[in-house]
């Protein structure tokens, strides 16, 4: 839910075939991109192809699932005044906010 939200199952929806190119392959597991109202972009995954019925899936795909890390500390440093002042680490190249 930190990461890539839950899942929200209205992000499911099923689309006629018509709404895609008439060159798209539109099969299972093919991701597009659509649009929303301020026309950015909207990745969906083809979940379903049924007859001229498509059921997409808006949602990210790793959203609902939990997410584990592996890492590896290679070096700690003490914080700079800047840093101390802000309450927040500055990457390279500084202060960016």
């Amino acid at each position: 839910e930190e990461a890539y939200g839950e899942r929200n199952e209205e992000g499911v929806q099923v689309v006629p075939r018509s709404a895609f190119p008439d060159d798209a392959k539109v099969e299972v597991g093919e991701q597009f991109y659509a649009q929303d109202d301020q026309g950015n972009p909207l990745p969906l995954t083809v979940t379903k192809v049924e007859g001229e019925d498509v059921t997409v899936d808006f949602n990210h795909p790793l959203a609902g699932k939990t997410l584990n890390f592996a890492v590896e500390i290679k070096e700690v440093r003490d914080a700079t005044p800047e840093e101390l002042a802000h309450g927040h680490v500055h990457g390279p190249g500084g202060h960016h906010h």
